[in-house]
């Protein structure tokens, strides 16, 4: 029996299963039309600060990035090309943690390249961030070459996004090629590309968390904005309706894969990412939890799960606020009947996360446990029900 309980029903109420201690983070929000640097309209503002800044199995590798090529293919060429690109980004998206691979067939039709090139964007972005070490014995030899080396692939994929925006033609690398093809049909905004590379530009080398609205800052800026470019590839302008709740999702996110990297940042790279101020209230120093993860030691574990319980709190309470939300946009479209396809795909990408809480729950908050490395047989079964029924 789980010590701690992880309540979805109710917005930022915990409660402590053993005890009579109930806890709860809660965000109050206010609604309002803003908009941003780039001229993209938002619904929604936020009673804690956006900072803009600039996804447990590791993906296929990314090849070496060329450089931009001014030489046009033959439109033959390109739509081999592009068919090449698609079934790489495909199969890329296969072993993504987030699972994108099960929502591409609720995607309408004009709109699945989009996603499989956004998504793979993402999952490009994040490989490049954090370059494979060789083994946890050259961390500390090797951690300064990788963080250049993750600065020139973030660099690369910052000037091919330029360089795709400015009609030239794309270097020969899967991703890009697909990405090009889709600028090239969709009217997105250009500063919501920028942001994720930004995001992941800033956790280069992998800097401590202050908190956990920093934490929440960096999923609003790596995934909301590219749940916000999904919005934008859809077919129908109603899409967009729901950005409130692509923020809190795309949020939930960005703490969600802190969580799950935990243990290979860990073995590999030597670092405990849990926010600071989590930390020092539940007393987790990083060298205990360096030093003697491998001997299981009992009381070192019990603190960290208490911090990893309020972690996983705030990205629940993100996913409760996103449903609260969309229930208002269920209302303002009549029904759920009117909510198309265009608008609640981008929305399929809570499902994922909410599974993997639950799983996180099942095991008492040990991020550890081998049972979060396997993946969920009923993934599949409650993605069609959510959409479905259209509820997240």
């Amino acid at each position: 029996m789980s010590a701690r309980t992880l309540v979805l029903s109710r917005r930022g109420t915990l409660r402590q299963g053993r005890g009579c201690r109930v806890s709860g983070i809660r965000n109050s929000h206010s609604h309002s039309n803003s908009k941003d640097e780039d001229g993209h309209s938002h619904s929604h503002t936020h009673s804690h600060t956006h900072t803009q800044i600039p996804r447990v199995r590791d993906p296929p590798p990314m090849p070496d990035p060329p450089s931009v090529s001014s030489v046009p293919e033959s439109d033959a060429a390109s739509r081999l090309s592009i068919s090449r690109a698609r079934q790489y980004c495909t199969s890329l998206l296969q072993s993504s943690f987030m699972s994108p691979n099960l929502i591409t067939p609720f995607t309408p039709g004009p709109s699945r390249d989009s996603h499989i090139a956004i998504y793979s964007l993402a999952a490009a972005l994040k490989h490049a961030s954090h370059p494979p070490l060789t083994s946890s014995a050259n961390i500390s030899m090797s951690s300064g070459s990788s963080a250049a080396s993750a600065r020139l692939r973030l660099q690369f994929w910052r000037q091919t996004i330029q360089d795709i925006f400015a009609g030239k033609t794309p270097p020969s690398e899967p991703v890009a090629i697909l990405l090009a093809d889709v600028i090239r049909t969709h009217p997105y905004t250009r500063g919501f590309f920028m942001r994720m590379v930004d995001a992941r530009m800033a956790r280069v080398g992998d800097p401590p968390v202050a908190n956990i609205l920093a934490l929440a800052d960096y999923g609003e800026a790596a995934y909301s904005s590219m749940l916000y470019l999904l919005g934008e590839s859809m077919p129908s302008p109603r899409a967009i309706a729901a950005e409130h709740v692509c923020s809190h999702i795309g949020r939930a996110m960005g703490v969600v894969e802190i969580l799950s990297d935990f243990p290979t940042m860990i073995e590999r790279r030597g670092r405990v990412l849990l926010p600071i101020d989590v930390m020092v209230r539940h007393a987790v120093r990083e060298e205990d939890v360096l030093r003697r993860v491998d001997v299981q030691d009992v009381h070192i574990r019990q603190k960290l799960a208490d911090a990893v319980f309020e972690v996983a709190t705030h990205a629940n309470d993100q996913l409760i606020t996103a449903r609260t939300m969309f229930e208002d946009v269920v209302n303002q479209q009549a029904g759920r009947k009117n909510i198309d396809d265009a608008m609640f795909a981008p929305l399929l990408s809570a499902v994922p996360i909410r599974v993997w809480l639950e799983k996180l729950e099942k095991v008492d908050f040990d991020l550890f446990s081998p049972k979060l490395k396997v993946k969920s047989w009923s993934l599949p079964w409650k993605m069609y029900w959510a959409y479905r029924s259209r509820k997240i």
